[in-house]
Parts: C-alpha cells; structure tokens; sequence
C-alpha cells in the first residue's frame, strides 16, 4: 500500500478493497483516498477516510445493497474510523455536480444508494495533483483537469457567503463559544487565506502555521489556539470563551477583508 497511507489506517482499507473485490468483483476498477490523507494531514482523532471509488457502470439495486453489507461490516470491525466517500463513474469525474446523475455515497456511516456528496473543484484537485491510488491508475494520469481561476472564483464566493455568514449569523456565532466551533472557522478562513495567495490546497493545520507568518502578531493567540485545538492539545490561553468567540469574528472579518482585498 502506498506510503503515504498512515499505517493505524491500512487494516481498514486493506479489508474494504478485499471485500469490494469478493462481494462485487466485476463492478470496481478503481479507488482513490483524497482529503487530509492526501494532504500529508490525517488526525487519526478528527479526520475521515476520504475515497472515491470508481465503478464499471451504474451499480444495481442489489449491487447497492452489497456495498451496505460492505460497510456495516467494516463499521463493526473498525468502529474507530470514519470512511466518507462516493462511488462513481470514470466519465465523472473533474464535472461538476450538476453534471453528474446521482450516485451511491457513504456519509455519517449511512450508505445511500444515489444522491451528491463532497463533489465540487477543490475535491478534483486535491484527487488530481495528490490523490492516492489505492486500485488504478496514478491520480496525476487521471483524463481530467481542473480549471484554476474557477476554483478561486468559486472560493472567492464561499468567502463572501458562507464565511461572512459566520460574523453575522446568531447560531454560527453562537458555535464560536465552543472548541470545535473555533478550531473549525479559524482554520478554515486561513485556509482560503492560503489558496488564494499561494495558488495552492493545504490542510487546515498547515494552513494555520502559515498564517502563523504572513498575518500580524495580533491575531497569533488566536490561530495558535486553534491550531492546539485541531491536534487535541489540552488547555486553553483564553481565560474566556466569550472573549475568544468575539476576537474570532473580528478575526474572521479581518482575514475575509484581507483575502477580498489581495483579489481585487
């Protein structure tokens, strides 16, 4: 297996691929790992088991029923780990949802047999430039490209809705008094922070240690504590989560202000 695959994790992948290939023998040609093993990132207490796993043709009922029997048994034996993935077609692959018709996926231990799940510009880079074959060919020498200036027009929206969202909605403001609420909104701005000034994908970890360098020494406790958050270090610099909460979202009014500024 390659060896960018954390060893914890070969078990479970070893033994979904064998019973891929006992239970459905003629419909798997391929399967790739993407997200934050892809990126040199997995956090064996946080991070999924990302995969796309490409079939022959469109799966039949009973063949979906088989993947849930797949499934279920690897939840049984391996309960610690999460896999997240979808099951495709190669002609899939690089399009965009609306383009493709629903497809099984596995998401929060659920198999459903046809529907979109985690498909759009940044999950064909990330399985193009650093995907991991598990079957098949190399990701690099996938038959697909992905437009850059895209990615970052579709980056630069989720910036101005999704993130802004996160300043002024009561509920998402709310989740900011909390670790996982912190940890997930500070690194996940800084991680468009860093795509967008380094035409490159990082993980949110990594992405934090660069806005470590290239944002002012203010906002430092901030990204420190979230990135001490995200690898599950105990103890926090904060005497208060309210405080913290509100230096979060002039954190994140800041770095989305920065990031539209540098785009214009």
């Amino acid at each position: 297996m390659d060896t960018r695959i954390p060893e914890c994790i070969r078990p479970i992948l070893a033994d979904y691929l064998l019973s891929l290939r006992t239970e459905l023998p003629d419909l798997i040609d391929a399967c790739y790992i993407h997200g934050s093993i892809a990126l040199g990132a997995f956090n064996p207490h946080l991070s999924d088991i990302d995969f796309i796993t490409i079939l022959t043709r469109r799966a039949t009922a009973q063949e979906v029923e088989n993947l849930k029997a797949v499934h279920q048994e690897l939840e049984l034996i391996y309960p610690q780990w999460k896999l997240e993935g979808s099951y495709l077609q190669w002609e899939d692959l690089g399009r965009s949802q609306q383009e493709i018709a629903p497809y099984p996926y596995y998401h929060d231990r659920v198999l459903r047999s046809a529907g979109y799940h985690d498909v759009n510009l940044v999950t064909w880079w990330v399985l193009k430039h650093r995907g991991i074959s598990i079957i098949g060919l190399p990701s690099q020498m996938l038959a697909f490209a992905v437009d850059w200036n895209l990615l970052q027009i579709k980056m630069k929206e989720n910036l101005n809705s999704y993130w802004v969202s996160w300043t002024r909605s009561p509920s998402k403001v709310a989740y900011l008094l909390t670790d996982s609420g912190i940890q997930w909104a500070v690194l996940g701005v800084v991680r468009l922070f860093y795509t967008l000034r380094e035409h490159d994908i990082t993980s949110k970890t990594e992405a934090g240690r660069y806005a470590l360098v290239h944002l002012p020494a203010k906002w430092h406790q901030l990204i420190q504590e979230a990135i001490n958050l995200r690898e599950i270090r105990h103890g926090s610099s904060y005497r208060s989560k309210v405080s913290r909460a509100v230096e979060a979202v002039r954190f994140l009014r800041y770095v989305i202000n920065v990031c539209n500024e540098q785009a214009s």
